[in-house]
């Protein structure tokens, strides 16, 4: 962000992160509508004042006065969006516009009582303002507010002895005691939006402070899953949003749980493909939070998008397979299986260029075909039942031919915006799955599937691990050589995410966004 890199000054400003130089920004803007809507608001507070208490005073000028302060306040608004001001540029544009708004009110405090006028308590609402909208260390809140107090309190007292008729107040001790306890109760109310202000401002930051693993920063709630929660965070070190999926236990050495998870790590980190999802860092915090930080991709996964829209067209069905099978086809030549293959794993790409461009994700139940049982219990029922080969369902050894079973159901998912098999409880999934016909895709879509693609998810979808392709490498080859489906292009993706942004649900600058699944 232009301006806001954090200086070698010393003070809270020079720790300041982007996401709180970006907060306190947004706190700026709200503190600034907020003024200019409550100070044009408090007109009618000047024409009861003027018709019910002060019927001498000058209705025209206050006005004046009135709308000037306004359009002062209405000035920093503009001044204070302009991301390209340094932060200590827009505390100086709104030190100057509400002190000139709050001497303008003192010319207004002369119509209406002069060292008496009831507008000396409206200070207070700059500053339990600020104390409530923009909570800041005292230094900031001190430099921000005693200005405000001074140029009200100045300009009063100079327009009241240069007044012939309002010097004479310095004369009644009446007067004079009630301009004291007005001032006097103003730098109160100073004082304790700038303690409250810093108070609020401290425990904000220890929150922050507390909401963090090593150099991660944990910024918004991004899902929630059985094996722990996924979060967007930001890498202070290296200055990037990351996706960062958590798991809040103390890892015990045969926790299935952690070896999971680890083996997500251990597994996502060592493939290499475009399409897989990237792994940057793992690890765990001394206090037992395991993580793994990973991309941050914008986009939307596939169970989504035929959620939200539908079948999607045939020639991007194997457009998004042909990209799913260069992940898998790289995980199986190192004798890795996902697992867990299934519409939500595979995430769709918006933006930089990237329209449509898969990753696979979540590989915490990768595993190696003949590898030993870790302790847990291999032996239950691990992945997506929907999505499950049936000799998965039992539990015994996962081969290629197993993720191959899933991509034939993720083809059909994605095809006809159904499932293969579906039914109450898993026995008489697993039955279906093992025994039962599939309907062919284009009966279920209503409109004509390509023959040679509805080939090779029936080939996907045999029975026996045998009768399908041996692995994702073999399914991607045959997804190539198919001259009855055209492709899919760049630009037919980008008008379709465009249009998307665009709709009735979105504004033109929001991109859908579905974090990494929390397994």
């Amino acid at each position: 962000m232009v301006g806001d890199t954090p200086t070698r000054r010393s003070g809270p400003a020079s720790r300041r992160s982007p996401e709180e130089i970006a907060e306190h920004r947004r706190a700026l803007r709200v503190a600034a509508v907020v003024a200019v809507t409550g100070y044009a608001a408090f007109t009618v507070v000047d024409l009861y004042l003027h018709y019910m208490v002060y019927p001498r005073s000058d209705v025209v000028r206050i006005l004046a006065l009135r709308t000037a302060g306004a359009l002062c306040l209405a000035m920093d608004v503009l001044w204070v969006r302009n991301d390209r001001r340094s932060l200590r540029s827009a505390h100086t544009g709104m030190v100057i516009c509400f002190s000139l708004s709050a001497a303008l009110t003192a010319g207004m405090a002369t119509q209406f009582g002069g060292l008496t006028s009831p507008y000396s308590h409206g200070l207070a609402f700059y500053y339990g303002g600020w104390a409530a909208l923009v909570p800041s260390p005292w230094r900031r809140t001190v430099a921000v507010l005693v200005p405000i107090h001074l140029s009200y309190f100045a300009v009063l007292t100079g327009l009241i002895t240069a007044d012939p008729e309002l010097a004479a107040q310095w004369s009644s001790r009446v007067d004079v005691s009630t301009f004291s306890v007005h001032l006097i109760l103003e730098s109160a109310m100073l004082a304790f939006a700038t303690v409250s202000g810093h108070l609020l401002w401290s425990s904000r930051r220890q929150l922050a402070e507390a909401r963090k693993l090593g150099r991660y920063r944990l910024t918004t709630p991004l899902g929630r899953g059985a094996m722990g929660e996924v979060w967007l965070a930001h890498d202070d070190a290296l200055d990037r949003d990351v996706a960062l999926k958590i798991l809040r236990a103390t890892p015990a050495v045969r926790d299935v749980i952690w070896l999971r998870f680890e083996r997500e790590a251990h597994a996502a980190s060592a493939l290499t493909s475009p399409h897989t999802i990237k792994i940057f860092d793992y690890g765990a915090s001394d206090d037992g939070v395991a993580y793994i930080a990973m991309e941050y991709l914008r986009g939307m996964d596939l169970h989504a998008m035929v959620r939200r829209h539908g079948p999607l067209d045939v020639r991007r069905v194997v457009h998004f397979a042909r990209q799913a099978c260069r992940s898998l086809g790289e995980a199986h030549r190192g004798r890795l299986v996902h697992r867990d293959v299934k519409p939500a794993n595979l995430f769709a790409l918006s933006g930089a260029d990237q329209e449509d461009f898969v990753k696979v994700l979540d590989f915490g139940l990768v595993r190696e075909p003949d590898s030993v049982a870790d302790g847990a219990p291999d032996s239950a029922m691990i992945g997506t039942p929907q999505f499950m080969a049936p000799e998965q369902f039992l539990g015994g050894e996962c081969t290629p031919a197993a993720d191959i079973y899933a991509m034939g159901a993720t083809l059909y998912f994605l095809l006809t915006g159904s499932l293969p098999f579906d039914a109450d409880g898993d026995a008489e999934l697993w039955r279906r799955h093992a025994s039962a016909p599939v309907v062919p895709p284009s009966q279920r879509r209503g409109s004509p599937v390509p023959a040679a693609l509805e080939a090779i998810v029936a080939r996907c979808l045999a029975k026996h691990p045998v009768d399908r392709y041996p692995d994702g490498a073999a399914l991607g080859e045959a997804l190539d050589d198919l001259p009855e489906v055209p492709a899919w292009t760049d630009a037919e993706a980008r008008d379709w995410w465009a249009d998307l942004r665009l709709g009735p649900t979105l504004t033109p600058l929001q991109t859908p966004v579905v974090p990494p699944a929390a397994s």
